[in-house]
């Protein structure tokens, strides 16, 4: 796989990912992903907003945007810096990235394993590509694209899911051809 235009292309896609995961889309997003992706919302900028605090923020209804709780063996429970989050630092430590202390965002976030999927797309490091989204990825974001599928209230959300699914999907095909 070449370092071309549509490498550059992938990286900002996993990187615009990562920022819907992290804060409330603003309303020039929302229209901005809603022409980028011929999106069939209309979402108001508050019900995305109230959708993004039940989905990922509210403690008693919200689905984790953490590895941890997805991919974990059975001898392990689901939880906050379980084994994947150990095994996703590590990762990150592999390529030379350093997590702050003063970090507040848990290493296997979404937000950041797609901001790190980006950062190998963006430099072209192909083999830790394959391995991460091997290792991470694939195993568990389509399974939680699938929760936020069901469980928004917003098409904005429920359609952001699926493009996310579709992305890594096809990511990880291609890469296996690679």
């Amino acid at each position: 796989m070449e370092f071309d235009d549509n490498q550059l292309e992938r990286a900002r896609l996993y990187e615009l990912f990562s920022s819907l995961f992290i804060r409330q889309p603003t309303e020039e997003v929302l229209l901005q992903l809603k022409e980028t992706f011929e999106m069939q919302f209309d979402d108001t900028v508050g019900e995305v907003a109230i959708d993004f605090e039940t989905l990922f923020l509210n403690p008693t209804s919200h689905l984790s945007p953490h590895e941890s709780f997805y991919n974990y063996s059975l001898e392990d429970n689901p939880k906050l810096w379980g084994k994947a989050t150990e095994e996703v630092l590590a990762f990150y430590q592999s390529v030379g990235l350093a997590i702050e202390d003063e970090t507040v965002i848990i290493p296997d976030h979404l937000a950041m394993e797609l901001l790190f999927m980006s950062y190998l797309v963006g430099n072209g490091l192909i083999d830790q590509q394959k391995t991460f989204m091997n290792d991470h990825l694939f195993r568990w974001i389509p399974d939680f694209c699938d929760e936020v599928e069901r469980h928004a209230r917003t098409i904005f959300y429920r359609e952001i899911a699926v493009i996310l699914k579709e992305l890594v999907t096809s990511d990880h095909n291609e890469l296996g051809r690679t």
